[in-house]
C-alpha cells in the first residue's frame, strides 16, 4: 500500500497511522510549455555540438511546447541531462517522446553516479523499429515495436532497495501498459540521481520530448503491523458500533499479521471476527481448517442464529469443503456453521449455494466505472440485494463504501496481471452521510425481508481497502483536519432497531 498510495492525488486515502515520509516527492516536473521557443530547456545541462540541436519548439498538432533533440550523421549526439537529489528509494520517471523517423537510436537513461541503472534506446533492425532496453550483459532486449512520428508515454518504476532484501528491479510501461517487469539494473547502483535523453551518434536522429517527471515512488509509510495500531483500530470500530470484522483469512505471512495482531490484542473482545476464505486458505484446507474450527468456540468469534459460527467463502467453495467443515464442527460439539458463499452475480451465487450446500449468499463488493456518482453505486447495490434474494433465498446484504482501483493501474500488483482496465474502475468518493444512508437502507432491507435475511447481518466493504477505494477506517487527513473519524461517526448514528422489527442487525 505504501507504493500505491504514494502519489499525492491518493494521499486523502491514507490510514490514520500513516506517515508522509517525503513531503515533497516531486523531483522533476516539466512540461516546457512556458519556456521560450528556441531556447535550451531550463534546468537541464544541454550538450549540442556543431551539427546538433537541443531547443524548445512548438510541434505541429500538439498543444504547448516540447524539446527537440536533433543530430546529423556526424559522430556527435545532442543530449540533455537533469540531476536531482540522490535517492536510495524507489522513484518513478515518466515522459512522452517521439522520433520523426522511428528506430534512429534515441536514448534515455537513469543513473546513479557513474553507473547506468536503466538504458533505453530505439533501433531499426531489418526493417523492424523497436524500443529496447539494455540487460546487464550488454545485450538489448525488445520492449515493443514503435512507429515514426508517434508519441509514446514511457514510465519507469525503479527500486534500488526493495523491501525484505529483494533484488533491485526496473518495470517499464509504454502507454500505461507494463511491458517489462522486474528487470535487473544495467549496472549496479544504490542511488539514483540523473536522467538523460539523447540522440544517436553516427546517424540522423530527430527526437521530441515532453512532460517529464520524476517522483519518489514510495513517499509514505503505512505500517499497520504494530499492536498499538491494531488496538486503536479496534477502539475506533467499537465506538462506531461495529460488531465484527470479516478477515480475509490468510494462513501465510506477512498477510496473516493483521489477524494475529487482532487475536493478540487485549481489546479483541470489543469487536468480534469471522473468516472469509479464499484460495489462500482452501489451497491447504486440511491443514488450515482445524485451526479455524478451534476459533469457533472462542467468545469473540462472530456467530448468528443462536450460536452458529459465521463463515464466508469467496468464490472458492466446494461441496466437499462445506461438508468437511460441518462435520468438523459436529465432531467438536459445535453448532452447525452458517456458511455464506460470495459471487459476482446473483445467479452465480445461487448456483454455488445449491451446489455446495451453503446457507446464504453475498457479494464481496460493488463498483461503478468512469467516475460515476456514489449514489449510482448505492442504488445499483440496493437492487442487487433483491436480485440475490430472488435467485438464492437467504442473503447477507453488502454495503460498499466506494470503489476506485486507479491506484493499482498506476502501480500494478503481482497478483492482478490484468490491470489495464483499472484506469476506468472508479466511483466518485462518497460522503460520510451517503455511506450512512446506504447502510441504513441495508438495515431496513433486513427488517423488511426477515425470511431472506435470517442471519440479520450486513457486510460492509470495507474496513481498510484503501487502495481499492473502500474504507471506513479513519484516515490521516480525516483525523488531522477534523479530529474525528467522520465515516464511523456517521455509521454510529444509524438506528438499527425500531418497533416491530426482528432485532438489531449486526455489522
Amino acid at each position: 500500500m505504501n507504493r500505491t498510495l504514494s502519489p499525492e492525488k491518493y494521499h486523502f486515502r491514507l490510514p490514520f497511522y500513516a506517515d508522509i515520509t517525503v513531503p515533497r516527492p516531486v523531483l522533476i516536473d516539466q512540461s516546457f510549455d512556458g519556456e521560450t521557443t528556441g531556447a535550451t530547456p531550463a534546468g537541464w545541462v544541454v550538450k549540442a555540438p556543431t551539427g546538433t540541436d537541443a531547443s524548445v519548439v512548438e510541434v505541429s498538432g500538439r498543444t504547448g511546447k516540447s524539446v527537440r533533440l536533433r543530430s546529423s550523421s556526424g559522430p556527435t549526439a545532442a543530449t540533455m541531462a537533469h540531476t536531482f537529489s540522490a535517492q536510495e528509494r524507489a522513484v518513478t520517471v515518466q515522459w512522452q517522446w517521439k522520433e520523426a523517423a522511428a528506430g534512429q537510436g534515441a536514448r534515455a537513461s537513469l543513473s546513479g553516479g557513474s553507473s547506468v541503472a536503466v538504458d533505453l534506446a530505439t533501433r531499426g533492425d531489418a526493417g523492424a523499429k523497436e524500443l529496447v532496453h539494455r540487460a546487464p550483459d550488454g545485450s538489448w532486449k525488445v520492449v515493443q515495436a514503435i512507429e515514426s512520428d508517434t508519441w509514446y508515454s514511457i514510465r519507469i518504476v525503479i527500486d534500488p532497495a526493495p523491501p525484505e532484501a529483494a533484488a533491485p528491479f526496473v518495470d517499464i510501461f509504454v502507454d500505461g501498459i507494463r511491458k517489462v517487469r522486474n528487470a535487473a539494473f544495467r549496472e549496479s547502483t544504490t542511488v539514483l540521481d540523473t536522467l538523460v535523453f539523447g540522440t544517436s551518434e553516427g546517424s540522423p536522429c530527430e527526437l521530441y520530448i515532453d512532460d517529464v517527471s520524476t517522483r519518489v515512488t514510495e513517499s509514505v509509510n503505512s505500517d499497520a503491523t504494530l499492536q498499538g495500531v491494531m488496538d486503536q483500530e479496534i477502539q475506533y470500530a467499537k465506538n462506531a458500533g461495529i460488531d465484527y470484522w470479516a478477515f480475509l483469512y490468510y494462513p501465510q505471512q506477512p498477510l496473516a499479521r493483521a489477524r494475529e495482531l487482532y487475536l493478540s490484542s487485549e481489546r479483541r473482545g470489543d469487536v468480534n471476527w469471522c473468516a472469509i476464505l479464499d484460495g489462500n486458505f482452501t489451497g491447504s484446507y486440511a491443514t488450515n481448517l482445524p485451526r479455524l474450527v478451534a476459533q469457533f468456540s472462542e467468545p469473540n468469534y462472530q456467530c448468528v442464529l443462536g450460536g452458529r459460527p459465521l463463515v464466508y467463502f469467496f468464490s472458492t467453495a466446494t461441496v466437499d469443503q462445506v461438508a468437511t467443515m460441518r462435520a468438523a464442527c459436529a465432531q467438536a460439539g459445535l453448532p452447525d456453521p452458517y456458511i455464506v458463499v460470495m459471487a459476482w452475480t446473483a445467479q452465480g451465487a445461487a448456483d454455488l449455494k445449491a451446489a455446495v450446500g451453503a446457507d446464504a449468499v453475498s457479494r464481496y463488493a460493488t463498483g461503478e466505472q468512469n467516475g460515476r456518482p456514489y449514489s449510482e453505486l448505492a442504488d445499483a447495490e440496493a437492487g442487487l440485494w433483491n436480485q440475490y434474494a430472488t435467485a438464492a433465498g437467504s442473503i447477507v446484504p453488502t454495503v460498499s463504501t466506494g470503489w476506485d482501483k486507479r491506484t493499482r493501474y498506476d502501480y500494478p500488483l503481482s497478483w492482478e496481471p490484468n490491470y489495464t482496465g483499472f484506469k476506468d474502475e472508479w466511483t466518485q468518493q462518497a460522503t460520510p452521510n451517503e455511506i450512512a444512508t446506504h447502510l441504513q437502507g441495508a438495515v431496513r432491507w433486513n427488517h423488511s425481508h426477515p425470511d431472506n435475511a435470517s442471519a440479520n447481518t450486513v457486510l460492509i466493504y470495507a474496513w481498510n481497502e484503501f487502495d481499492e477505494g473502500g474504507w471506513i477506517c479513519p484516515t490521516l487527513f480525516e483525523i488531522r483536519d477534523t479530529g474525528r473519524p467522520l465515516r464511523l461517526d456517521a455509521i454510529a448514528e444509524i438506528p438499527r432497531t425500531s418497533s416491530g422489527t426482528p432485532g438489531r442487525p449486526t455489522l
